[in-house]
C-alpha cells in the first residue's frame, strides 16, 4: 500500500505562531508516507539557511524534494514542493497566475514505482472566485492532456490533490472537475483550530487505486499549521 499526504504547511508557521519545519518533516517520516504533497513552501526569509530547511522536512525518510516555486525573489522561493522516496521519472510546473493575483501552479510529477507508475498533481488554488474558476479551467485543460497523452502510451493512474481554497458548500468550480475524475470524500481541513471548509482535496482515475482517505487530525497538526493534512493510501495493483 502506498500512502501519499498532501499538507498546506502555512510557511512553516503553526497556530502557535512558531516557524519550524524539523517538527513537520519529523510528523510526515512517523506517518511513514510515501509521497507528500506541499503547498505553501516558502524559503524566501534571507536569514534561512535554505539546504538545512530541506533536509528538516526529509528527516532521513525521504529521499528527494522537488520543488515547484510559484514565486522566486533574490533570496528564495513559495510556492509548491513534493516531498519522496520514490523514483521520480519527469516533472514539471505549469503556471495557473491570474494577472494581479498572486502567481500559483501545478506541479505535474510522473513517478516509478517499478511494475507500475503514477503521476501526481499538486497545485493550490486563488482566494477569489473568480480566480478559482480560471485555475479550474486551467486544471482541467492539464487533466485533459494526459488523459488524452494515454490514450497512445498506455494507462497511468493519476492523483490530483493539494489546497483549492473552494469555500462554498455547492461550488460550481467542482462540478467539471468531478466529472473527469473521482472525488474522494473528506471532511473539513481549515481553520485547523474549528474546521468549517474543506479545503483540501483528493480526486483519482480510476477511482479504485484510492483504498481510503482521510484527514491526519493528531494533537500535533492541530497547530503545526492552520490546515490539516489529509492522506490517501493506494494499490496500484
Amino acid at each position: 500500500m502506498l500512502k501519499i499526504i498532501s499538507y498546506n504547511i502555512h510557511s512553516g508557521v503553526g497556530t502557535d505562531e512558531k516557524f519550524s519545519y524539523a517538527r513537520i518533516g519529523k510528523f510526515l517520516a512517523s506517518q511513514d508516507a510515501d509521497i507528500v504533497c506541499l503547498q505553501e513552501m516558502d524559503l524566501r526569509d534571507p536569514k534561512l539557511d535554505k539546504a538545512e530547511q530541506i533536509q528538516a522536512l526529509l528527516a532521513g525518510h525521504f529521499t528527494e524534494f522537488i520543488p515547484s516555486p510559484a514565486v522566486v525573489t533574490d533570496h528564495g522561493y513559495y510556492g509548491n514542493a513534493i516531498l519522496s522516496r520514490v523514483k521520480k521519472l519527469q516533472s514539471r510546473s505549469v503556471d495557473i497566475s491570474v494577472e494581479s493575483r498572486q502567481p500559483r501552479n501545478i506541479q505535474d510529477v510522473l513517478f516509478d514505482f517499478g511494475s507500475q507508475k503514477l503521476r501526481v498533481l499538486n497545485t493550490h488554488k486563488g482566494l477569489k472566485q473568480y480566480e478559482r474558476m480560471a485555475q479550474f479551467e486551467q486544471l482541467e485543460n492539464v487533466v485533459d492532456e494526459i488523459l488524452n497523452e494515454q490514450t497512445e502510451t498506455g494507462h497511468i493512474p493519476l492523483l490530483v490533490t493539494g489546497d483549492f481554497n473552494e469555500w462554498q458548500f455547492f461550488p460550481k468550480s467542482l462540478k467539471r472537475i468531478n466529472k473527469k475524475l473521482h472525488a474522494h470524500k473528506l471532511g473539513a481541513t481549515f481553520p485547523s483550530k474549528f474546521p468549517l471548509f474543506k479545503l483540501d482535496r483528493f480526486w483519482s482515475k480510476p477511482a479504485h487505486i484510492v483504498h481510503r482517505a482521510g484527514i491526519l487530525k493528531t494533537p500535533e497538526t492541530r497547530y503545526f499549521s492552520d490546515h490539516y493534512p489529509i492522506f490517501a493510501e493506494l494499490s496500484l495493483l
